[in-house]
């Protein structure tokens, strides 16, 4: 999935020269920035935390403007994991999001705006680890040892909500870069673990808190005008 987000990066620099093309003959929203009826798709990600990388992405994300200040948005974000690890062994740890949206921009002078942003947040993580020469486990993606501690790698579901801020600065009427930062909190329900049919560890529940840089960076471009 990061790989097919960053061929989409790719492409949004490409199309750029594209884009300009069409602004001597297309009417502008807002000066040039993104109004009423326009609809943008953008990728997000972050430059903390990458293990090395210079960037992480996160979401792809819709937004379509109701208004000039107004705007619904839908982010979406998944890793899909599915491996044979060897012949007789498949491990699943794949993750998908939806997080559903409303930003009230401020509108500013020049190509420059800044917005506040709330979202709802749901999310699944699907783990399993299927062998068939050894332990079969659901529930999670490695094999436990020992019931009374937390298995790690472990299955849920989740859902919560986000606040945000962020900014963004136009490049003529059709692209754009920006940033995000929030803060989220989260309830999680962790799934019950099965080792070879038998339940090996209880379902749990947490809930945590904590400030959001997965949407620190942005790019993005005005796809439609209805």
């Amino acid at each position: 999935m990061r790989k097919q987000l960053m061929l989409l990066t790719a492409l949004l620099l490409i199309s750029c020269p594209i884009f300009a093309q069409d602004e001597s003959t297309e009417e502008g929203s807002s000066g040039g920035m993104a109004g009423a009826g326009d609809f943008l798709f953008e990728v997000t990600g972050t430059p903390f935390n990458t293990g090395g990388s210079l960037l992480n992405f996160s979401e792809f994300r819709a937004r379509y403007f109701i208004t000039e200040e107004m705007a619904v948005r839908l982010g979406m974000e998944m890793d899909l994991n599915n491996n044979q690890q060897t012949p007789d062994l498949v491990i699943n740890d794949s993750y998908y999001g939806l997080m559903p949206g409303f930003e009230y921009h401020f509108v500013n002078e020049g190509s420059f705006r800044s917005y506040a942003a709330a979202d709802l947040m749901f999310g699944q993580r699907i783990a399993s680890r299927k062998s068939s020469t050894g332990p079969t486990v659901l529930g999670a993606a490695s094999l436990p040892n020992n019931p009374s501690s937390f298995v790690s790698n472990r299955g849920y579901t989740q859902f919560g909500g986000r606040v945000s801020i962020g900014a963004e600065y136009y490049f003529g009427k059709r692209f754009y870069i920006g940033g995000e930062i929030g803060f989220q909190y989260i309830n999680r329900n962790n799934k019950e673990v099965f080792v070879d049919g038998e339940s090996f560890q209880d379902a749990t529940k947490s809930s945590f808190g904590y400030l959001n840089t997965t949407n620190a960076f942005k790019i993005g471009f005005r796809f439609l005008n209805f």
